[in-house]
């Protein structure tokens, strides 16, 4: 080997030892550096999860100001309904009070709005409480029927819902009609009239006043709040008996009113006769023979010939006060040929669409 070869193979030998020497020192320093990012890194992660647990656990001590502010209201709104409801109990407990202030208040007052709050304020109370209800219809026994209080009376009681104020006003009609004052019957009437209120007990009360009163305008306000169908036909005769004895026995001035009655509950036979005899009678009743003629009018009494032959005689006589009510009944009501309307209409004048009777 000369010497050349042996100087550059000495050379390559230096050559790689250095880079081994390189790449070895290379590897130590990168791993170093690993070594550190990686404690570093999991140093960052144990810090970071710190503060998220700290995040996650705070809500539990320190709650947002959204839901501190709804905890306030929970709790304000629980005072204020326990606030209103001691409220209502104290204001019931002496119902009858209240509704005399009430109606104290309603004479001395104009202040409207005011006043519709005392009702509100009394009816809130009725509804809540049966026993305060039961204990206002007990006190009614004791209020004049004609009274202010008894109107606001009827007036608050009908103003609850249905299902309180229709049984709660049954309840004191039946009182009534039970009671021992001599007017009970007046003011069992007077009630009914004022509500409307029917029931089956209600009926039969009405129609035994009507049949067995000893007084006639009794059994006439009972006759006003009943309908001919709610009579059987044994007490349909009865009423109608009644009524006919009544006609006979009254005043003169008095029969229209039991006459109206009996036209209204008759048949459409008996009610055409009726008519006819009231017609021909030789003392006749002029209030009676204009009550034919609504009911001709009104369509409850039917347009016979015999009927048009009577309202005839009646509109030929000019001397007749209801001349014209009789020709304003056959012109608007009946048909006419022409030459029964020239035989009405000759020399009168028949300008009647304005006419009131």
């Amino acid at each position: 080997m000369n010497l050349v070869t042996k100087i550059i193979l000495t050379a390559c030998i230096l050559c790689i030892t250095f880079v081994a020497g390189y790449l070895a020192g290379s590897n130590a320093k990168l791993t170093s550096i690993l070594s550190f990012a990686k404690t570093e890194n999991a140093q960052t992660a144990k810090q970071l999860n710190s503060e998220l647990n700290t995040l996650t656990v705070a809500p539990t001590t320190n709650p947002p100001v959204d839901h501190q502010n709804s905890a306030l209201d929970t709790t304000n709104v629980a005072k204020t309904r326990a606030l209103n409801n001691t409220a209502i109990i104290l204001d019931s407990g002496d119902i009858i009070a209240l509704f005399n202030d009430f109606v104290t208040y309603s004479t001395s007052n104009s202040d409207y709005k005011e006043y519709g709050k005392k009702i509100d304020d009394i009816r809130k109370i009725l509804v809540s409480s049966n026993s305060e209800l039961a204990l206002l219809l007990e006190y009614f026994d004791q209020v004049p029927i004609d009274s202010q209080a008894s109107y606001m009376f009827v007036s608050i009681i009908m103003g609850l819902p249905q299902e309180l104020s229709k049984p709660a006003m049954q309840r004191v009609m039946e009182n009534t009609l039970v009671n021992t004052d001599p007017a009970n019957l007046t003011n069992f009437l007077e009630l009914v009239a004022r509500t409307g209120i029917k029931s089956p007990s209600i009926t039969s009360s009405l129609k035994d006043i009507a049949i067995f009163s000893g007084k006639d305008d009794e059994a006439l306000s009972a006759l006003d709040m009943l309908m001919p169908y709610e009579l059987s036909h044994t007490e349909n005769q009865q009423v109608t008996d009644r009524l006919k004895a009544a006609i006979d026995s009254s005043e003169s001035a008095d029969s229209p009113y039991y006459f109206s009655q009996l036209l209204r509950f008759s048949s459409s036979t008996q009610r055409e006769q009726l008519a006819l005899d009231t017609f021909n009678a030789t003392d006749a009743n002029t209030s009676m023979q204009s009550i034919i003629m609504d009911s001709i009018q009104a369509g409850t009494l039917d347009r016979s010939p015999a009927l048009k032959e009577a309202l005839f005689n009646i509109a030929k006589q000019d001397q007749n006060q209801l001349q014209q009510q009789a020709l304003y009944t056959l012109l608007y009501r009946f048909d006419l040929s022409h030459d029964e309307y020239n035989d009405i209409s000759r020399d009168k004048n028949l300008n009647i669409e304005n006419s009131r009777f």
